[in-house]
């Protein structure tokens, strides 16, 4: 199945999480594509479907979660490396540069990949999401260095605008034995 359609619901209460979770499915016919507790004490939403019904799941788990939101988003037109990035890292294709984006919450993770990836011949390795990240979210890419440059500055100004980049870092001609960890093997 393609996916080229995402919801993103971050919450910072567990208890709300699977509320809004129940009221996300109830609304209209979606897919769950990840739904769990994240630390420190969030809960993460990743549903996919038509865009008229990940548009109406989104808008009732909004409305459910109130001020226990903590970030969302609604991607259409999703690039086909988003996906299976988040399901898996990969070994990287080019090995001229790495970049490096961690961020504040996954769905902010999620929009910077998408838009780096269509700023720039880019790969994304990986989008790290789980509870390894302490509530954050890191997205490894890698290219060439200016196509880097470029796929980076744009999604650090759109992370920055939402006070959401924590940190990011572009590693030219990186050390062959970390390749190893870029993945965390």
């Amino acid at each position: 199945m393609n996916i080229d359609v995402i919801g993103i619901l971050e919450l910072s209460s567990m208890a709300d999480g699977l509320n809004t979770l129940d009221a996300v499915v109830k609304e209209s016919p979606v897919t769950i594509l990840k739904a769990e507790p994240v630390n420190p004490g969030k809960f993460l939403i990743m549903i996919t479907g038509d865009v008229a019904s990940v548009e109406a799941a989104m808008i009732s788990g909004l409305e459910i979660a109130g001020n226990s939101i903590v970030d969302h988003i609604l991607l259409k037109n999703l690039d086909d490396q988003v996906i299976p990035a988040i399901k898996n890292c990969r070994d990287p294709e080019e090995w001229d540069a790495i970049g490096l984006l961690e961020t504040n919450s996954v769905a902010a993770a999620v929009e910077a990949a998408d838009m780096a990836v269509k700023e720039a011949e880019i790969h994304i390795i990986g989008i790290v999401t789980g509870n390894e990240t302490g509530g954050k979210a890191l997205v490894k890419i890698s290219g060439s260095i200016g196509d880097l440059n470029s796929a980076m500055s744009s999604a650090v100004i759109m992370l920055r605008n939402k006070n959401q980049l924590y940190k990011d870092i572009i590693i030219p001609g990186p050390h062959i034995d970390i390749k190893g960890f870029v993945c965390g093997n």
